[in-house]
């Protein structure tokens, strides 16, 4: 036997710590992969979240618009219908519909009147279309003083109420006879004074007249004066000096009873 002391086996060379090594930084980037993909997913779900909130709130936006113009309309509809029941339920039943109005090319007439001569206008109208009714019962009473001037009278009447009517007319206002109707006013021939000329015996009733027709021709001219003074529009006021010059002179006229 050798006394040299035996060598030690050589230590087998062992791949296992390598290979530990290889795989830890592996599995270190698997788990750094995976802890970070929820947080990808995460982000991604957010931003999807996000973006769908944004068109959901346009898409309400759009709705609610949409829900304002379809209440305007509906109140609009309601507010047409009620107008057109109003109008229906006011006409009366045997008022015929009003023909359409047709569009006109002619220009729009401007009024030069003032208040002054549209009051004028209307009561000497009225003034003048209630005379009518004097003239007609002093004709038929035959009396030879009174006749001619009741005559004359009616004549210049109807002529003046022309004139007055279109001053009227081409000043933009429209009469309106029942503005005066039955108002006994300074000159207004009325129904009382007819009665009153009835009333009295056939050989008192020209004095009667005559009061009656003086008191219309006072009142007539009084009311030219004021158009003279206070009117603007120059065919009004043209008109009123043709009746005051006119019922001036029948006043000269009349005769005393």
């Amino acid at each position: 036997m050798s006394n040299q002391p035996a060598e030690a086996p050589e230590a087998e060379t062992s791949d296992a710590p390598a290979a530990e090594a290889t795989e830890a930084p592996v599995e270190e980037a698997a788990a750094t992969e995976a802890s970070e993909a929820p947080k990808a997913s995460e982000s991604a779900d957010s931003t999807g979240t996000a973006e769908a909130a944004e068109v959901e709130a346009v898409d309400e936006a759009g709705e609610r618009g949409r829900d304002g113009w379809r209440r305007v309309g509906a109140v609009l509809i309601v507010l047409v219908a009620a107008f057109a029941v109003v109008v229906l339920w006011a006409r009366p039943a045997h008022e015929p519909t009003a023909p359409t109005a047709q569009r006109s090319t002619a220009p729009v007439a401007v009024t030069s009147l003032n208040p002054t001569d549209i009051a004028y206008l209307q009561l000497m109208i009225s003034l003048n279309t209630s005379a009518g009714q004097l003239f007609d019962l002093i004709v038929t009473g035959g009396d030879p003083a009174l006749t001619p001037i009741a005559r004359s009278a009616a004549d210049g009447h109807r002529a003046e109420l022309a004139a007055l009517r279109k001053a009227l007319a081409d000043g933009g206002a429209v009469e309106d006879s029942s503005i005066h109707a039955g108002h006994d006013l300074p000159g207004m021939v009325v129904d009382a004074d007819m009665a009153a000329i009835r009333a009295v015996p056939a050989a008192q009733q020209p004095a009667k007249a005559l009061e009656v027709l003086r008191d219309h021709l006072t009142g007539t001219t009084a009311l030219c004066g004021s158009e003279a003074k206070n009117g603007a529009d120059p065919a009004t006021k043209a008109a009123a000096q043709q009746v005051l010059d006119a019922h001036s002179k029948l006043l000269a006229q009349l005769p005393t009873m």
